[in-house]
């Protein structure tokens, strides 16, 4: 269910981080760490106790500002809380990591609340190694960082 994404979809300044997984420590943190090295502030959510590498808050609203883009790493079960809370914090695009977090329902709930919504793998278009070997595969185009 992976998308053609237009590179741009993944400039931000601030993005929301929904699902940040002490789980999937390794992953969360690459996530994170790439959006970083393109400028972007990022802000981890997940309602549960750490322990954690970095400061997680509790909820989309504890999030400070507006953030452009979110990232969605979650079970679908909980996305009409999730994208009412994203619409509220003023949150324009969503990026849903797959058809785990979002189905065509999903992108249809995302487009009534004025955001737009795919469903790809972000490491896909700003990774490396394997994930962006498979984002080439599956027509991801690379986000080049940015350079000052």
């Amino acid at each position: 269910m992976s998308q053609k994404v237009q590179a741009s979809f993944f400039d931000a300044k601030g993005v929301a981080f929904v699902g940040y997984s002490k789980r999937h420590a390794a992953y969360s943190a690459e996530i994170r760490k790439e959006f970083e090295a393109r400028g972007s502030t990022v802000y981890p959510v997940n309602p549960a106790s750490g322990p954690y590498d970095v400061e997680v808050m509790g909820s989309v609203a504890d999030i400070p500002g507006s953030p452009e883009l979110a990232v969605v790493i979650t079970n679908k079960s909980r996305n009409d809380e999730i994208l009412s809370a994203l619409a509220a914090k003023g949150v324009k695009r969503v990026v849903f990591g797959s058809k785990v977090s979002a189905d065509s329902a999903t992108l249809e709930r995302c487009a009534s609340l004025g955001m737009e919504g795919v469903v790809v793998c972000p490491l896909q278009a700003i990774g490396g190694g394997f994930h962006r070997f498979h984002g080439w595969l599956s027509g991801v185009p690379k986000v080049p960082v940015a350079r000052a």
